[in-house]
């Protein structure tokens, strides 16, 4: 019946058993699966043992500060720059200029990031998922709002803001972690 037409839609056990014998040890990603089922296994029991409440605060915390310490130096690197809007002041009325050095030598949006950092480390220490998850569209949002500053930027400061983008790769985090994500991805 429906039980046995389910049974054999499955993959029969010998095929499953050659398959994972199939290959050189080590040449076959092993690492991948392992990362996969134990950060399963972790999500399943909902932890990582040893590693509880006081882990969570300190990193938390300490995103926080971060965050805080980012948005400090971005604002301190801004000077009279500084505006909530994504579209820079006129170069030509005297008030905006191209800031690229500082933070801004490694980050192009340096104050996003620190938010971001801070509300990661919020919902860290409140073990708050709805937090992790409004952080996450945050996230998107500021990525959106970065891309249309980034080319109100080229409108106002032309070459000299896309030489500004080849040196400095890194959006929201330096270029070498930036990197390291982006490779896995």
């Amino acid at each position: 019946g429906e039980l046995d037409s389910f049974l054999s839609s499955l993959p029969s056990p010998e095929a499953v058993k050659m398959n994972i014998l199939e290959g050189e040890v080590g040449e076959r990603g092993e690492q991948y699966v392992v990362a996969q089922f134990g950060l399963l296994l972790l999500i399943a029991i909902g932890g990582v043992p040893f590693v509880g409440d006081d882990m969570t605060s300190f990193l938390g915390l300490s995103l926080i500060f971060a965050g805080l310490l980012l948005v400090y130096k971005a604002a301190a690197d801004l000077k009279n720059n500084l505006s909530p809007w994504p579209v820079p002041a006129d170069p030509k009325s005297g008030r905006g200029s191209l800031v690229d050095e500082g933070i801004y030598s490694y980050i192009r949006h340096p104050m996003y990031s620190g938010v971001l950092f801070g509300m990661i480390g919020l919902s860290l220490v409140t073990d708050s998922v709805t937090r992790l998850l409004l952080t996450g569209a945050l996230y998107f949002a500021l990525d959106a709002k970065s891309d249309y500053e980034e080319e109100k930027m080229i409108d106002a400061y032309g070459l000299e803001y896309e030489d500004y983008l080849r040196r400095v790769q890194g959006k929201f985090l330096p270029s070498g972690v930036n990197d390291t994500f982006t490779k896995r991805i």
